[in-house]
């Protein structure tokens, strides 16, 4: 098997997406750019694509008629992936304007094509496609074939590592999927414009499509990149406007409104899925020579009051986990990656140990509703099986524009937040006590080594007690413990160097305790959180949803 899954196909809502997406592009000569503008430009704005998408949504809907030949729709993986992009051929490559387009040829999975628009000052005008644009490799295409009529999305670069290449940074790419990475970092969870009716069992699912985007041209000294995109789906229309400003966090600002055509029965705004295949709770372990493979390991919640609320991942074995926050006025919630120990995944192609961790961050809109958090099982790590949506409450009337807005920080790790952070969690059972359950929780400060400033500021911990709560009736909770694992963990770094004259170690501290769940329970929640002498939270609050094995 190929670990790389930088390359790999994945299964994302249950539909499956290019492989070659994110397929490094080989160097070529300097060609100007080919593509075709349409005869005069027509004026845009973001008012005006509203205004649009209203009307289309007072409309039934109408599938995009653009149809793609035979040829191109049976291409095989390896075939599709050998069309490379010719980088040098890129919309602004040729002016070295701080940001450059790639445009990915549709085929194999990506039959569906999008229209692309640049627009200048108030004006835009449409790229016809263009086949001198791309490489096609070992692929012999038969006289007389008709091109495509489109593009299947694009791509975006930027010297977001180095001031001598352009990396890419950004993609859109099938339905309303999208990705982006921080700076050095490989690709990882993919977000969405919107979802309908993800993860539901026997509900079938909804993938309205981003069918036009428009991009702006860039200013010479442009720190961001400016985007919009029409929305188009059985049940819904709408625009979508995106200010995308790469770096060691990639920002991404996202201000929409959709119109309901019909009701749906679950809704979902900032629509995130990820991989989470297995991990050190996991049992049993599938038969694989990593110790883990996941995109993310957990779900941090930052409540309205600023408490922090952490809920580790989990593989479900043959049945959907379905758990619902409800929430007001949250200030974020993130999809992490809080492993960074490289020995924790022994994969250098995939690097699972370097992942982006994303964070929304609501800013108008998201006053009450719910986030569902729905894990799915998976056979490989090449399917994503973890969905996580916010439904607004009350759910939207058909026919009334709703107004959204709010960023995605695309980053490696959250800002530290001076408190003990969820770093791992175990399960198991206590030695000749198989009917019970021993839960093993680790919390660190800081999360990852620091450098060092003076003397290392581990806190006293002696008036320090795991908080445990279970909510089944007949569970009970037999013992309760904490330990000072600080100086086991020094070497546990994930570089990998051991004691280092340089760096600040964290201070891990162990919660562990021991459930009787009753024979009839199969499911208890439960929460554990530090707390001090008087009583104060000094760390996040884990939150874990046991199933009894089996369920």
């Amino acid at each position: 098997m190929n670990h790389n899954s930088l390359y790999k196909s994945r299964m994302s809502f249950f539909e499956i997406l290019p492989a070659c997406r994110f397929a490094l592009l080989s160097s070529c000569a300097l060609l100007m750019l080919a593509v075709v503008p349409s005869a005069g430009a027509e004026e845009f704005s973001f008012d005006k694509l509203r205004e649009s998408a209203r009307k289309r949504a007072a409309a039934p809907y109408v599938p995009a008629k653009q149809e793609l030949d035979d040829f191109w729709k049976n291409l095989t993986y390896d075939q599709h992936r050998d069309i490379r992009f010719k980088m040098e051929s890129g919309l602004w490559w040729d002016e070295k304007l701080p940001f450059s387009i790639d445009f990915f040829h549709p085929g194999w999975t990506a039959k569906k094509m999008v229209e692309i628009h640049e627009v200048k000052g108030d004006g835009e005008e449409l790229f016809k496609f263009d086949g001198s644009l791309f490489d096609y490799g070992k692929s012999k295409i038969p006289a007389g074939t008709p091109p495509p009529p489109g593009y299947a999305g694009w791509r975006a670069r930027c010297h977001i590592n180095s001031k001598d290449y352009m990396d890419e940074f950004l993609v859109f790419l099938g339905a309303s999927y999208l990705r982006a990475i921080p700076a050095n970092s490989p690709y990882g969870l993919s977000a969405r414009g919107l979802s309908i009716n993800s993860g539901l069992p026997g509900v079938a699912e909804e993938f309205p499509d981003f069918t036009t985007f428009y991009l702006q041209r860039p200013e010479k000294d442009a720190k961001e990149l400016r985007a919009w995109a029409l929305l188009e789906g059985e049940s819904v229309s709408g625009a979508y406007q995106f200010t995308i400003t790469p770096g060691v966090e990639t920002v991404m600002d996202i201000d929409a409104e959709i119109t309901l055509r019909r009701p749906v029965q679950q809704l979902g705004l900032a629509p995130f899925s990820s991989m989470f295949w297995f991990g050190e709770s996991t049992h049993p372990k599938p038969v694989d020579f990593r110790p883990e493979v996941h995109d993310s390991d957990g779900l941090l919640l930052e409540l309205e009051s600023g408490n922090l609320h952490y809920r580790p991942l989990e593989h479900t074995d043959k049945k959907f986990r379905h758990c619902v926050f409800a929430m007001e006025r949250p200030r974020s919630w993130s999809l992490v990656q809080r492993d960074r120990s490289f020995s924790s995944y022994q994969d250098p192609e995939a690097r699972y140990n370097e992942r982006p961790s994303v964070r929304v961050e609501p800013v108008s809109g998201f006053d009450y509703g719910n986030l569902h958090l729905i894990e799915m099982p998976t056979p490989n790590e090449t399917e994503d099986n973890v969905i996580l949506v916010w439904e607004p409450k009350p759910g939207l009337e058909v026919g009334k524009p709703f107004r959204f807005h709010y960023r995605l920080r695309w980053m490696r790790d959250p800002t530290p937040t001076g408190i003990f952070t969820v770093r791992s969690t175990r399960l198991g059972t206590p030695v000749q006590k198989p009917n019970e359950i021993l839960v093993a929780v680790d919390f660190a400060k800081p999360l990852l080594p620091e450098k060092k400033v003076g003397n290392p500021k581990w806190d006293d911990i002696t008036g320090f007690k795991p908080v445990v709560t279970l909510n089944q009736k007949g569970a009970k909770l037999l013992h309760v413990g904490l330990s000072d694992m600080s100086m086991p963990n020094v070497d546990d770094l994930p570089a990998g160097i051991g004691r280092s004259p340089d760096l600040h170690m964290p201070q891990v501290l162990r919660a562990f305790f021991v459930i009787d769940p009753a024979q009839d329970n199969e499911q208890i929640d439960m929460t554990c959180e530090l707390q001090d002498a008087n009583g104060k939270a000094v760390s996040e609050r884990w939150t874990y949803l046991w199933k009894k094995p089996g369920q």
